[in-house]
C-alpha cells in the first residue's frame, strides 16, 4: 500500500500515505484504541496483517478496514504472552508468530488457539534469557533469538536452544539485532561493536 508506519516511545502509532499523517493513540474511553502510546515493534506478516507491539500493552493487530485495534495481553498467567512488554515480532516459512518479551518467547502456532513459551530456567538447553531483544528466520529456516544474556539458535526437533556468547567470540553478550548477508553469513550488532558470524 506504499503506507509508512511509525512507532513513537509516547506519542503512540503513526501512519504516512505520502500526503498526510494519520495518528493512532490509546485512549481509556475507547478499549479498540491502540492498547499503549509505547509503541516499540511495527512488523507486517504473510497474511498482511500489521502487529504492533508495546512496551507495556502486550501485542495488538491493526485491522486495516475498521481501523480498530485487537489486543493479546498478559493476564497474571504465561497465556497468551508472558509479558506486555513486545520487543520483536516474526512470522516465520510456516506462518507460525514468534513474540520477543521480556518475559520469554511465545509462539503463535498457526491455525491452532494452542501457544508455546520458551522461558529461561536451570536447564542449560533453555532460552539463555528471559529478554528477547530481537528474532531472525535465516535462509535455511532456522530461528535465532538475541537476548540479553547472549544469542540462541532454536532447535526444532528437540524444541531446545543453542547459546552463543562472549565465550564463543561474540563481542557482548546483549544481542541488539540480527541480520543475514547474501552469503548466509550473520551480522551481529551489540553495545561492544559489530560481528560477523558465520554458522557451520
Amino acid at each position: 500500500e506504499d503506507v509508512l508506519w511509525i512507532g513513537t516511545y509516547f506519542g503512540g502509532l503513526n501512519s504516512f500515505d505520502g500526503k498526510k499523517f494519520t495518528h493512532y493513540r490509546h485512549s481509556d474511553s475507547d478499549s479498540l484504541s491502540l492498547s499503549s502510546d509505547n509503541v516499540w515493534e511495527i512488523y507486517e506478516d504473510k497474511q498482511n496483517n500489521l502487529w504492533i507491539g508495546t512496551l507495556g500493552g502486550g501485542l495488538d493487530r491493526f485491522d486495516r478496514k475498521t481501523n480498530r485495534f485487537e489486543h493479546t495481553q498478559y493476564k497474571g498467567t504465561q497465556y497468551p504472552l508472558p509479558s506486555n512488554y513486545i520487543s520483536s515480532v516474526l512470522q516465520d516459512k510456516d506462518g507460525n508468530l514468534w513474540v520477543g518479551t521480556s518475559g520469554g518467547l511465545t509462539v503463535f502456532e498457526k491455525n491452532k488457539t494452542d501457544t508455546f513459551c520458551y522461558q529461561q530456567t536451570k536447564d542449560k538447553n533453555s532460552l539463555s534469557n528471559n529478554t528477547v531483544i530481537c528474532l531472525l528466520e535465516d535462509s535455511k529456516g532456522r530461528i535465532w533469538a538475541g537476548t540479553r544474556e547472549g544469542l540462541n539458535l532454536f532447535n526444532e526437533q528437540t524444541k531446545t536452544f543453542q547459546t552463543f556468547t562472549t565465550s564463543d567470540g561474540l563481542p557482548d553478550n546483549i544481542i541488539l539485532n540480527i541480520l543475514e548477508d547474501s552469503h548466509q553469513t550473520l551480522w551481529i550488532s551489540t553495545p561492544n561493536g559489530l560481528c560477523n558470524a558465520i554458522p557451520k
